[in-house]
């Protein structure tokens, strides 16, 4: 009786310190991608475009009407806008919070994919695998830290579909997974059915339990609940944005993105060659490789998998981010295929416990860095690369290859932990020279000063997507040009006094004095800001008429 006794206390012991070890690894992931997203600058075109968008709106107190540029913006629901305001209100108008949203939105995603591994009958010990290998999973990781919509769509997504997986869809599951449902369409629109759809449709296939009638009309009711949470907000906003938004809301952004897509600008097969890269380090090591469907349990993950990629591939307008929401499917085949090598007695045991393949690409991205410091590729060259962060990779690479696993579960934690360190040094150390050319908070500043003394700044250029107005905090969008010369001149002839913002490449040629021109690195290049005075048309067809420029100087003379 004592060694009874003494033998549970040593298992529940162990069961206490794996669930504890674990939950400190997948804490260890998100902090490092947290860590990642608040020490580099909001991103141009895409970040900068969302914080500016909620921050046209916070300014103008236009809570229900996206804005963009001073007009009604129908690309994205409002559900990312209204997080960034709620921040703001609670902690004051701030660069930081706007960061912390993607990863919070991840750290809620891995808790509904854990639920959704045991509510499906996994272990808690192999179900805490599946968010484990979501984090450290290359794409997840790097939008964690991204002020994008796709992490916070499948975290949104994956509460919509954790209350259906078992048991008996009762009224209190469907209203969760109906608000789930609407938070999703709030995020990123009509899109959320390409993978809830097949989901929904194979029900009888992956659920173990049937749904029976009264669990069919639940469905519909969360169906019902979701879809009206997205049209109390788009009704009153298309009334509100006027007739040409209204259509853009309702028409544009769904049916004619959807037959534009159809000229098949990439092939169909062109998602295929990214799942590696998507699922990096375990498309390194074979031991997790996912197997066919043997059990009810696992053609869940297959067919959220399949369905969506298979209608995304016909869909010719492809983008990688695109694929986010499939990824939590493939954590659970991961997961799937490590709790079975786990098992005591079954085929795999054996294999060792250690991994070449992953440290050895992470070695042969820092000498690749290094290569390109050396010859320059773009703009990948020993001015956006740090040669102490390549350096650094090739260590930490050196210090994994010597590394061995005593467990499938403390093998998954440390390769997870170790790929996770190598993506935090490549995006911090290796690359910090990149972040300053993205980093449009001095050229922005410049703007705000422009605003201040009441002169009137103009971007030249196609398409200008908000990129300064939060960085600036600037209470009036920029005049926009559309990038030709003869548009410049007749900025200079009905606003003298004005300033122009614009890429060096456009500009130079136009300059009759360079040092008048406040000049930043941007991106690939270089961006200046200069009085339009200072920008001479003597040798192009179209004059600028008879009014004298206003007296050209520098912000600060």
């Amino acid at each position: 009786m004592i060694i009874t006794r003494q033998i549970s206390h040593s298992l529940h012991l162990l069961k206490w310190e794996s669930r504890h070890r674990d939950a400190v690894v997948i804490a260890l992931l998100w902090a490092m991608a947290l860590v990642s997203a608040l020490a580099r600058p909001l991103m141009p075109i895409d970040e900068t475009r969302y914080v500016s968008v909620a921050w046209e709106m916070w300014h103008a107190h236009s809570l229900w009407l996206p804005l963009m540029n001073g007009e009604p913006y129908a690309d994205k629901p409002p559900l990312l806008f209204w997080l960034i305001q709620s921040g703001w209100s609670l902690f004051g108008v701030n660069a930081w919070w706007p960061k912390l949203i993607s990863p919070l939105a991840s750290l809620i995603a891995m808790t509904h994919l854990y639920r959704i591994a045991r509510r499906l009958g996994y272990p808690g010990s192999q179900a805490r695998l599946a968010p484990m290998a979501l984090m450290a999973m290359l794409m997840w990781n790097l939008y964690s830290g991204a002020l994008m919509f796709d992490i916070l769509l499948s975290a949104c997504l994956l509460g919509a579909i954790a209350p259906l997986i078992a048991g008996q869809l009762n009224l209190r599951k469907a209203i969760i997974s109906g608000l789930w449902l609407g938070l999703a369409l709030l995020a990123k629109g009509p899109a959320v059915f390409v993978t809830l759809g097949p989901i929904l449709l194979t029900i009888p296939l992956w659920r173990a339990r049937p749904l029976g009638t009264m669990g069919r009309r639940h469905l519909a009711l969360a169906l019902v609940l979701g879809l009206a949470m997205l049209l109390a907000w788009a009704l009153p906003a298309a009334w509100l944005g006027g007739r040409d938004y209204a259509q853009d809301l309702f028409w544009g952004q769904s049916v004619d993105r959807l037959q534009q897509a159809m000229a098949h600008a990439r092939p169909t097969w062109w998602y295929l060659p990214w799942l590696a890269l998507l699922a990096f380090p375990w498309t390194l090591w074979p031991p997790c490789w996912p197997r066919l469907p043997r059990h009810r349990q696992q053609r869940l993950a297959w067919i959220w998998l399949i369905g969506p990629l298979a209608i995304f591939s016909l869909i010719s307008g492809k983008q990688i981010h695109y694929l986010m929401p499939l990824l939590p499917a493939l954590a659970l085949l991961i997961m799937d295929r490590l709790g079975t090598l786990g098992t005591p007695g079954t085929p795999g045991t054996r294999l060792p416990l250690r991994s070449r393949t992953v440290p050895l690409a992470i070695a042969l991205l820092g000498v690749t860095a290094l290569i390109l410091m050396a010859f320059g590729i773009g703009t990948l060259t020993r001015a956006t690369l740090s040669p102490f962060g390549a350096l650094a990779l090739i260590a930490w690479a050196a210090i994994f290859w010597r590394q061995r696993w005593a467990g499938m579960s403390q093998a998954a934690g440390h390769l997870a932990l170790g790929a996770c360190v190598a993506v935090l040094i490549a995006t911090q150390p290796m690359l910090a020279p990149m972040w300053s050319r993205y980093d449009v908070s001095a050229p922005a500043r410049l703007m705000a000063r422009l605003e201040q003394e009441g002169i009137p700044v103009a971007f030249n250029g196609n398409s200008y997507q908000a990129t300064f107005q939060f960085a600036g905090r600037l209470r009036e969008p920029l005049i926009t040009l559309n990038g030709t010369s003869a548009d410049l001149c007749r900025f200079q002839h009905h606003m003298p006094a004005g300033w122009v913002v614009g890429r060096d490449r456009d500009l130079r040629s136009l300059m009759d004095d360079a040092t008048f021109a406040h000049a930043f690195p941007y991106r690939g290049g270089q961006l200046d800001v200069i009085p339009v005075s200072a920008l001479s048309f003597d040798r192009q067809p179209l004059a600028c008429g008879d009014q004298s420029p206003a007296p050209v100087r520098r912000l600060d003379q």
